[in-house]
């Protein structure tokens, strides 16, 4: 049996994977991931790739821009962004 986080989590990654597949997006879901990103979101037509990142509602702005400066170097890089949601 799963734990509420976990399934709190696994809840957040499906809504915002459904967000970028209503903008034209293939999302893959890493499930139980423990790298640097939760979905990988790819926009045939635009040729962008998306490194996405799901934290609680709660996680704190000072949390959530180390993360995003942690991975900066990879936006812009080859048209990649990372994104924490």
């Amino acid at each position: 049996m799963t734990n509420r986080n976990y399934n709190r989590g696994r809840a957040k990654e499906y809504r915002v994977a459904e967000q970028y597949r209503k903008n034209g997006c293939l999302v893959i879901r890493a499930a139980k991931s423990h790298g640097f990103a939760d979905l990988v979101a790819v926009h045939p037509k635009t040729r962008h790739i998306f490194f996405v990142q799901c934290k609680p509602r709660k996680y704190s702005k000072k949390a959530k821009a180390r993360l995003e400066k942690q991975f900066e170097w990879l936006n812009d890089e080859f048209i990649c962004q990372f994104q924490v949601e």
